[in-house]
């Protein structure tokens, strides 16, 4: 039962929500005030109401008090009137299109997993797609089950966890027109020894860059990263030949979102790009008969817009669709045993939608429950394959399983809050609840200033 201890989050525009609803009903008072010209702004449907009043008193002496009343009304309806249309804006605001309610809250990584496009934002969305969104935001956000700590100081950010077998470093600047991060994971490792100089580079060693650019109503980012995926050993010996392998992926993407403008359909799309490198090269020839070296060009497009909105919760719904289109190097070598030449070449190319669904609903001031899920539809495959021995042309449509997961979310006013989703493990294997293995998809919590 130590689920019962999940602190969590604040619902930081309760307030606001209840400033707001009260405000149209001194409106709605006033409009039935004799002095009709000196409210325009008020609805015209209060004129009725004067008039049923007025039948049953003709003179109305008494009117005087109510004048008294109205007089003092307007004025104090029209000095707030601005200021509630203002108050929205500070800090605490995710997306600047919609009218701040107690769901537009920065969420942690249990939330939103299934990247809908109209859900708000968690800290890995900010983090890689919606820099510029940094400077609205000051926080403190801690998720173990992640190995993931992230801050924000409403311009300065930075966030730690894991690339591999490193640790890796996170730094940037964010203001609401220009933002740029860093990425760091070092693992670099050089021994000399007796006839030979040995290089290594540690599984997860990361060097990553992203630029973030608000271009009116829309969000420009541009990332890059070069990563090694698996631990490379590179030996130059004083005789003989050199021996270098190369593990990496050199990734780059391009995504332009409308998130500041969007009101009601949300989307995003971009480009993204991958070198992927699996080689092992001896004295300057490339050793392998399998073809996994390659190049990827994955355009993508995801849109999101709430299906159902009430003062209590919301349904977000939407699909992620990509176009990954991936060219392995073409080999082309000498067997070593029979010295024949070997040639080979595979493509491959297909349309995956993801549709998702994520809703939500307040159970209380404080307290949020949230399911979502989703799954992977390859919409159509296209494989070619020609090897010595081996030519395959495939086709295929298949849909993959199901991914659900449902969380909650506890908020202290505004300081503070809690969020975990369970994993499936939760709910299917029972072990895993005494265990700790897959109880939570995510855990993590916040501080807010």
């Amino acid at each position: 039962m130590k689920l019962k201890k999940t602190l969590a989050f604040l619902l930081a525009a309760t307030a606001l929500t209840v400033a707001q609803e009260a405000a149209p009903a001194p409106s709605q008072e006033t409009a039935p005030a004799p002095e009709q010209k000196a409210a325009p702004a008020p609805k015209p449907e209060a004129a009725p109401a004067p008039k049923q009043e007025a039948a049953p008193a003709p003179v109305q002496e008494a009117a005087p008090a109510p004048k008294q009343e109205v007089a003092s009304a307007p004025e104090q309806v029209s000095v707030p009137a601005p200021e509630q249309t203002a108050a929205p804006v500070p800090e605490g605001v995710i997306r600047q299109g919609p009218p701040k309610t107690p769901f537009t809250v920065l969420h942690g990584n249990a939330y939103n997993r299934v990247e809908n496009e109209a859900a708000p934002d968690n800290v890995n969305y900010l983090l890689n797609k919606r820099l510029t969104k940094m400077a609205f935001n000051k926080f403190f956000y801690i998720e173990p089950s992640g190995e993931m700590g992230a801050f924000s100081l409403g311009g300065f950010f930075g966030a730690m966890d894991i690339s591999g077998e490193l640790g890796r470093a996170t730094a940037g600047y964010a203001t609401p027109s220009f933002a740029v991060e860093a990425r760091l994971g070092l693992g670099q490792i050089k021994r000399d020894v007796k006839g030979a100089e040995i290089k290594e580079t540690v599984e997860g060693d990361d060097w990553g860059l992203t630029l973030s650019k608000t271009l009116g109503g829309y969000v420009v980012t541009l990332a890059g990263d070069w990563t090694t995926f698996a631990k490379e050993t590179n030996v130059e010996p004083t005789k003989g030949p050199k021996t270098e392998q190369r593990y990496r992926d050199i990734d780059a993407s391009l995504i332009v979102t409308d998130g500041p403008s969007a009101s009601k359909h949300f989307w995003s799309a971009g480009i993204a790009f991958q070198r992927h490198e699996d080689e092992l090269e001896r004295g300057g020839s490339l050793i392998g008969d399998s073809l996994t070296s390659r190049v990827s060009i994955v355009p993508v497009f995801n849109y999101g817009t709430p299906a159902l909105r009430a003062s209590y919760a919301n349904v977000y719904m939407g699909v992620n669709a990509a176009v990954p289109t991936t060219i392995y190097d073409k080999l082309d070598m000498h067997d070593t045993t029979s010295e024949n030449k070997i040639e080979a070449s595979l493509f491959t190319t297909m349309l995956t939608l993801s549709p998702n669904i994520l809703g939500e609903v307040l159970l209380g001031e404080s307290l949020m429950l949230f399911g979502e899920a989703s799954y992977t539809w390859k919409a159509f495959r296209y494989l070619n394959k020609d090897a010595p021995g081996e030519k395959v042309t495939l086709k295929e449509s298949l849909a993959d399983k199901v991914e659900a997961s449902m969380g909650l979310r506890y908020q202290y006013k505004d300081w503070a809050a809690c969020e975990f989703a369970f994993g499936d493990s939760f709910f299917t294997d029972t072990k895993s609840i005494f265990n700790g293995e897959g109880v939570f998809v995510s855990f993590g919590g916040f501080i807010y200033f």
